[in-house]
């Protein structure tokens, strides 16, 4: 595959007031409204065809913060503080398991998460005043069982595993930071982490990440209207413009994983910012 992507263009879905956790799975495009509770997800085709394909949802209607593919089929939603199982078929999300309720403090969140290969699911827990080092990385296994990975993190955010899902980057919003923890893939134990990318108190936040094909590392830039790109000694390369400065996240997948799924966010919007700004909460997608 060309390693450039091409300037995005609208997708052509419901504006969400926070789009997040684009995933590519089961010849779909999924994302998440985590303000409004619903996940969606439409048909994979050519980028000039999508626009007329038909987006298919689930309302939970209550905070969803994430859509997590793990094989056969089957998908875990983080609903408020639970994780929901189901399997994808006819079109519809079938509920085939007991939730999981995660413990957390009274209006603590369960932000963005990922799937390991064994099915085990990571995600972050994150306080309502942001203080720093009170999130916890936690990793909830088939059964149910709950492991807290590691603490310290302010506003745990998104998640991807490198080619040999041996190394986690783990994005902390707030102070920042990627991390790159070493994982045992037989405990799911951490064996020792590193700060991969440290942005500057005058950028934008980090929030959503990604690997693609080539090797590199995406990141979505909150407030500077771009996807930005690294190496894998987390240097970086160049830059995607999006014309939105909210930037959640993005996802790499279509036809021979060619396209690049981008979500944005008008969370706290009033009703003049969101008329002045009408492609805030719109997804985007790019072709290489």
């Amino acid at each position: 595959m060309s390693s450039e992507f091409s300037e995005v263009k609208l997708f052509g879905a419901p504006r969400c007031n926070l789009a997040e956790s684009p995933r590519w799975a089961e010849g779909h495009w999924w994302w998440v409204d985590a303000e409004q509770g619903i996940v969606f997800w439409r048909p994979g085709g050519a980028i000039d065809d999508l626009e007329n394909l038909p987006i298919s949802k689930k309302e939970f209607k209550v905070r969803t913060s994430m859509v997590q593919p793990i094989g056969n089929s089957r998908f875990v939603v983080a609903v408020a503080n639970t994780l929901k199982y189901f399997e994808f078929k006819s079109n519809d999300l079938h509920e085939i398991a007991k939730p999981v309720q995660i413990q957390i403090p009274e209006n603590w969140l369960l932000n963005d998460g990922i799937a390991d290969i064994a099915g085990n699911i990571w995600i972050g827990t994150v306080s309502p005043d942001l203080a720093k080092g009170t999130g916890e990385l936690l990793r909830i296994n088939k059964s149910g069982e709950i492991k807290k990975a590691l603490p310290r993190f302010s506003l745990s955010n998104g998640m991807a595993w490198d080619h040999k899902r041996e190394l986690l980057y783990h994005v902390d919003s707030y102070e920042r930071i990627v991390w790159q923890h070493q994982v045992n893939v037989l405990t799911g134990d951490i064996l020792n982490s590193k700060i991969f990318i440290l942005l500057t108190p005058d950028d934008g936040l980090p929030d959503g990440i990604a690997l693609d094909s080539a090797g590199r590392i995406l990141l979505a830039i909150y407030g500077k209207y771009v996807v930005r790109f690294y190496d894998l000694s987390g240097n970086f390369l160049n830059e995607l413009s999006v014309p939105v400065e909210q930037v959640t996240s993005m996802a790499i997948g279509g036809l021979n994983e060619t396209q690049l799924l981008i979500t944005t966010a008008q969370e706290n919007f009033t009703k003049a910012q969101s008329e002045e700004f009408p492609l805030a909460g719109q997804l985007f997608i790019s072709q290489s």
